[in-house]
């Protein structure tokens, strides 16, 4: 089942996996530093053919740097996992190419709505 349940989630899953498939050739987990003025500092690729991502790899890489995306496909395209730490909406509005409305932010399961959160993870399927 999938946690996403607001249009930014939507929005920078499509660019995670757009972004993955255009330098990889395919969709290919990846897991990106970020520099404390939002810069990428390392993208670490998976393999098109080889293992995905996993925790333990991601928790490797987060002890060694601050700032962070994550992602990693599913079986099937449009679906996978997305995790950032301390990520800024600035950061996120440049990668999607376009600024995050108010709109973006609402609960598609209910009418309630959230700022951008600098700490996610969710699933999509």
């Amino acid at each position: 089942m999938s946690s996403a349940r607001h249009r930014f989630e939507y929005l920078l899953f499509d660019w995670a996996e757009n972004f993955s498939r255009s330098l990889c050739g395919a969709r290919c987990g990846f897991f990106l530093a970020v520099r404390d003025e939002g810069t990428p500092r390392r993208i670490y690729f998976a393999s098109p053919t080889g293992p995905e991502v996993d925790g333990e790899q991601k928790n490797k890489l987060a002890n060694l740097y601050p700032r962070w995306f994550v992602y990693t496909p599913g079986d099937k395209p449009g679906a996978g996992y997305l995790e950032w730490f301390d990520l800024e909406r600035s950061v996120v509005e440049r990668w999607i190419g376009r600024a995050l409305e108010p709109t973006d932010f609402l609960d598609v399961r209910t009418t309630a709505s959230r700022d951008w959160p600098v700490r996610w993870r969710i699933s999509v399927r």
